[in-house]
C-alpha cells in the first residue's frame, strides 16, 4: 500500500484543483486588523479545501503554519514540507506558498503583522509550536477579552516563538522541467520500489540526464533526495503511532535495520529516538 494512501493523499501536489503554479500567485492583503499583532485561523482537514486559501498565494502579513492535530503539507516555490503537531514553519510576508491538511487533521494559520515580525526572519524557517503555545494561540482565537489584555498576551506569544530543535525535513522540489514530473511521481508514492532506471524510462529520460539534473538543480544525488522524501513520509507515519517495522515497509525498505540506518543518516537519530523527541516538541 502506498504511503500516500496511509497518510491521506500524495503530497507532491494539493489533493484537489490544478497543479501548483508559482509564476503568478494570488496576492492577499493584511489578515490582522489593527491594533492587534496576530490572529489565528483554524481549519478542519475534512473541509473542502482544508486550508485558508487554495492554490499558490501570498500575504501582506507574515504567517506561522502549524497543525494542531494530524498532519499537513506546506509548499513553497522550491520546497515541500510535511508537518506534524509541535512543528511549524514561518512564512515571511510576500512569500508564495500553498498549504493543505490531511483528512481528519486540524490545521492552523497564525497571521502576524509585518511590523511585529522579527526583522531577520526573511526566509521560511522551522519553528517549535509546543502545546502551551498552541493553547495560547487557540485561546486568543476563541476568547473575548479587552484590547489591552489581548495585546499583552499577543506580545508574550511572539516572545515565545523559537527555532525548532527537531525541525521538519525540507524536501527540495526540482525546477528543471525535465525531472519535475519524475520528482512528483516519487513524492506521491514514496514506497515505490522502482529503480532509477525504471523511473527514468517511465518519464522518457536517460539515467544520465536524471543524475545530472538532480546534481545541478538541487545539489544532491537522486538517491539522497529520495531518502529525504521517504524519511519525511516516515516521520508522519511515526507521529501517527505506526510501529517502526510497518513504517519501514511502507516507506520502501525491505528490513527494519535498513530503514533505521537510512533514518539515522538523514535525521541524525534512530526512529525510536525521534519518536521519544516528538512528544517533547508538542508539549
Amino acid at each position: 500500500m502506498p504511503v500516500a494512501a496511509i497518510s491521506g493523499r500524495p503530497w507532491g501536489e494539493p489533493p484537489t484543483g490544478p497543479p501548483l503554479r508559482w509564476s503568478d500567485p494570488a496576492v492577499g492583503g493584511a489578515e490582522v486588523p489593527p491594533p492587534y499583532l496576530l490572529t489565528t485561523a483554524v481549519f478542519d482537514g475534512n473541509e473542502p479545501n482544508g486550508s485558508a486559501r487554495p492554490g499558490v498565494h501570498t500575504h501582506t502579513d507574515a504567517l506561522l503554519v502549524w497543525p494542531h492535530s494530524g498532519s499537513m503539507t506546506l509548499w513553497t516555490p522550491a520546497t515541500v514540507r510535511r508537518l506534524v503537531p509541535g512543528q511549524g514553519v514561518w512564512v515571511p510576508p510576500g512569500t508564495p506558498h500553498a498549504a493543505a491538511s490531511d483528512p481528519g487533521s486540524v490545521a492552523c494559520y497564525t497571521y502576524v503583522t509585518r511590523s511585529a515580525a522579527p526583522r531577520d526572519w526573511s526566509a521560511p524557517r522551522a519553528l517549535r509550536v509546543g502545546r502551551a503555545l498552541q493553547e495560547m494561540l487557540l485561546h486568543l482565537d476563541a476568547t473575548a477579552m479587552d484590547d489591552d489584555l489581548r495585546l499583552r498576551t499577543q506580545r508574550v506569544v511572539l516572545e515565545h516563538l523559537q527555532d525548532d530543535p527537531l525541525p521538519t525535513l525540507d524536501v527540495p522540489v526540482p525546477e528543471d522541467w525535465r525531472i519535475r514530473s519524475l520528482a512528483h511521481d516519487v513524492l506521491g508514492d514514496p514506497d515505490s520500489d522502482l529503480s532509477l532506471e525504471d523511473l527514468a524510462a517511465r518519464h522518457g529520460l536517460s539515467v544520465r540526464t536524471v543524475t545530472r539534473a538532480f546534481a545541478q538543480d538541487i545539489g544532491m544525488p537522486f538517491t539522497r533526495w529520495r531518502a529525504l522524501v521517504r524519511m519525511s513520509a516516515a516521520i508522519t507515519l511515526l507521529s501517527q503511532g505506526q510501529p517502526v517495522n510497518l513504517v519501514a515497509h511502507r516507506c520502501g525498505y525491505s528490513t527494519t535495520s535498513a530503514f533505521s540506518a537510512a533514518f539515522r543518516r538523514v535525521t541524525g537519530s534512530s526512529p525510536t529516538e525521534y519518536l521519544r523527541a516528538l512528544p517533547a516538541s508538542a508539549s
